[in-house]
């Protein structure tokens, strides 16, 4: 038997795909592997994005981030309360003493107690943070400089599972718990705030917190100190 008898039946016994075929399966086979590319990097992000701390560090502090304030807005109608609460607040002349997602943070605790870290007040709490957020602007800043906020408003449960004190101002949106932005002394800034605290009186209506960090309380439901 001749070589090429024999390469003629292996041809026949194993015939080629034609050309257009063997093309098509070329091109399934890439998109198959594209496709698993994608898969692969979207699982990867999406990994990555779950390390990722859901919160930032003031002073020691836990504060959420802004991609969940903006995780926030997006849920029930949420940006339009923001809105709403914002108009107010630029309406009574105090709109630009505190950023309004500053306003909306509950707490530093919320991971703990498994909490959302924001919440908007009701509208009828909303003039209580009138005065508190001036007293603010023209007696503290001016005395030991900018402020972040930690706390502000509180929802019952969340005051409650932060052990909170039942006649918290926070409940009421009145109460703000805030650091100072500087590097201002514990010792220099107690001595700040409690001579502000004699200057202001009873008629300013002053309740201040000083607690063991650069952390205090402000809030203008009460006069009183501790």
């Amino acid at each position: 038997m001749s070589a090429g008898n024999s390469y003629s039946r292996f041809r026949t016994g194993y015939p080629q795909s034609p050309p257009g075929q063997r093309t098509n399966r070329l091109v399934v086979v890439g998109l198959a592997l594209l496709l698993v590319l994608v898969v692969v990097t979207l699982w990867l992000y999406l990994y990555l994005k779950s390390l990722e701390k859901p919160y930032l560090q003031i002073k020691g502090y836990r504060v959420a981030t802004m991609q969940s304030f903006n995780n926030f807005l997006r849920r029930e109608g949420n940006r339009a309360r923001v809105t709403e609460l914002t108009r107010f607040l630029e309406k009574e002349g105090v709109g630009d003493v505190i950023a309004v997602h500053e306003l909306l943070r509950q707490g530093t605790d919320w991971l703990d107690i498994d909490e959302p870290p924001f919440a908007i007040p009701p509208s009828d709490h909303w003039r209580n943070i009138v005065t508190t957020l001036a007293i603010i602007r023209d007696e503290v800043q001016p005395t030991v400089g900018a402020v972040e906020v930690l706390s502000a408003y509180r929802t019952d449960n969340y005051n409650r599972k932060s052990g909170g004190a039942a006649r918290s101002k926070h409940r009421d949106f009145c109460g703000i718990d805030v650091v100072p932005k500087s590097n201002i002394s514990r010792k220099e800034l107690v001595q700040e705030l409690q001579s502000l605290h004699r200057r202001l009186g009873p008629k300013s209506n002053l309740g201040l917190g000083i607690y063991s960090s650069v952390r205090f309380h402000i809030d203008t439901c009460g006069y009183r100190i501790w």
